[in-house]
């Protein structure tokens, strides 16, 4: 167990010195914060009741959705995840470190976007702290499940990032972190529920702020749930369907 954890502590410390990682992970989130939060709480005062929500799913779904494949990808590309193989360490060990490290350096973002929403951007403080955090803890789970399925199921870097891109970006135009759902025509409404971005916003709307949401809360927090067990189950089968055929 000792060496489990000296391994996560060499990756969380890999990822911060790994220049497009510290991007998708710090920069960009943060900027986006900063940036776009000021800008749309400026046109739309409405959305300061919800922008540390909006803002974090955006930050977790660029982290884990394009930050989270690429070590995974890099360790079987380069071989790392065979010598590990051959020193008696499993794979789904190394995928654990993966989505462990991910996991931490995303919810650091967070928890910055949450304090630093109202004192920076004077939005709403979640009157209900408690489901605030269960909700981003689900989603931050099921986001970095999504990262490694992805990891696990490119065969390189351009294709892992051909498919974060088909995932990150219909999340952040439909999940409503930009404007509310409603808004958009009624295929696209329906499009819309297949990404966990939706499912997070209303869970946090429905349960952390205590208003109206488009469909049930409870709902969202389920599929957000199923989501993260289907994904992480699905990269264990992955990888392990690629440690066979390389020992066949």
């Amino acid at each position: 167990m000792s060496t489990f954890f000296k391994y996560l502590r060499i990756q969380f410390l890999m990822d911060l010195r790994e220049r497009s990682t510290l991007m998708n992970y710090y920069l960009v989130p943060i900027l986006f914060f900063f940036v776009i939060g000021s800008v749309f709480s400026s046109i739309n005062p409405l959305m300061k009741s919800t922008l540390a929500a909006s803002m974090s799913i955006f930050s977790i779904t660029m982290g884990a959705i394009m930050g989270a494949p690429i070590p995974i990808v890099k360790v079987r590309e380069s071989g790392t995840l065979r010598a590990f193989r051959i020193n008696g360490i499993p794979d789904v060990a190394v995928l654990a470190v993966q989505a462990i490290s991910s996991f931490l350096h995303l919810m650091i973002v967070s928890a910055i976007i949450y304090f630093a929403a109202p004192l920076v951007l004077h939005a709403q403080i979640p009157p209900y702290p408690g489901a605030y955090a269960a909700v981003l803890l689900l989603y931050l789970c099921a986001s970095v499940g999504i990262g490694v399925l992805i990891g696990t199921a490119a065969q390189n870097q351009a294709m892992s990032s051909m498919l974060s891109m088909i995932v990150f970006l219909p999340t952040v135009l439909f999940s409503g972190i930009m404007f509310p759902i409603k808004m958009l025509p009624e295929s696209f409404r329906w499009v819309s529920w297949v990404f966990p971005g939706t499912h997070a916003m209303q869970a946090f709307i429905g349960l952390a702020y205590n208003r109206q949401t488009d469909f049930s809360p409870a709902i969202a927090v389920l599929v957000l749930a199923g989501i993260g067990i289907v994904t992480y189950a699905a990269s264990i089968w992955r990888i392990g369907s690629i440690r066979n055929s390389e020992q066949a």
